[in-house]
């Protein structure tokens, strides 16, 4: 099983600011099948705001296997994560902000085994993220794990940080970003995290499709597969990537993996 770890699924019709693309899960699916990508996790798109109905709404639509992250923004009863859990949820997205408040709906989404997805990079949120480490919830940092991509990764002290906090702890960093971040950066950062962390830890995310004015480049699915193997040349980490790391944490089955990996390696 090869695994998408972040992907967009929402309906074009009846948005204000309409993106210019239809993220509908068929068109979603049948782009992925078309890469040889049999599983999915479908994240609550930006534009969507605090509502996640939509997003269990298509994924109830599913023809693949997908696992589903919504936006925690506000505390929540224990009763709606349990539901989330069983439409699908794997794990909430947050940004570490402004915590206290979730702080109750944290515990509960940790008895639950959700894990915690988190935007905005790890710098100034050390000791927050040590704390919920301690606590015993596992995080996934988006975009390469840092807020921007303004600075050299090879002498990013946020780099260094990140890299410590998730040496053998419960830590994943996800390859996200295509045509928002540029392609030299990414690629070094790319380095960085595999030398540092090795692809156990690490995760892939097209992002697809691409929804904000932001991304100067839209790529097609094909594309963003492209990329990653630019940024993870290494078949046997590209394949680790794809398959096994996103299979254990979302809890996907793997009676796939061997056969996936066979075709990987022919990529």
């Amino acid at each position: 099983m090869r695994i998408d770890c972040e992907v967009h699924a929402f309906r074009q019709q009846a948005r204000q600011a309409a993106p210019s693309i239809d993220g509908s899960l068929e068109r979603l699916e049948s782009s992925a099948r078309e890469c040889a990508i049999t599983g999915l996790v479908l994240c609550q798109a930006a534009l969507l705001h605090v509502d996640p109905a939509e997003l269990f709404a298509e994924a109830s639509q599913a023809r693949m296997p997908v696992r589903l992250i919504p936006s925690l923004l506000q505390p929540l009863a224990s009763e709606v994560l349990e539901e989330w859990g069983r439409s699908g949820a794997a794990g909430l997205a947050l940004t570490l902000d402004c915590p206290d408040p979730l702080t109750e709906t944290l515990e509960a989404a940790l008895q639950l085994g959700f894990h915690l997805e988190v935007s905005r990079g790890v710098e100034g949120r050390e000791k927050l993220v040590e704390r919920l480490l301690a606590d015993g919830h596992r995080v996934v940092f988006r975009d390469f794990g840092l807020a921007d991509s303004d600075r050299d990764p090879i002498w990013d002290p946020r780099m260094d940080r990140l890299l410590t906090l998730a040496d053998g702890a419960d830590v994943w960093v996800k390859l996200s970003g295509v045509g928002r971040v540029p392609d030299a950066w990414a690629m070094t950062a790319a380095r960085r995290l595999i030398d540092g962390l090795g692809p156990k830890q690490l995760l892939w995310g097209s992002e697809w499709p691409h929804v904000t004015a932001a991304h100067a480049y839209a790529p097609s699915y094909a594309q963003t597969l492209e990329w990653l193997e630019e940024l993870i040349p290494d078949v046997d980490a590209r394949r680790r990537i794809l398959c096994e790391t996103p299979a254990a944490l979302y809890g996907f089955r793997d009676q796939h993996l061997d056969r996936d990996a066979s075709s990987d390696a022919t990529d």
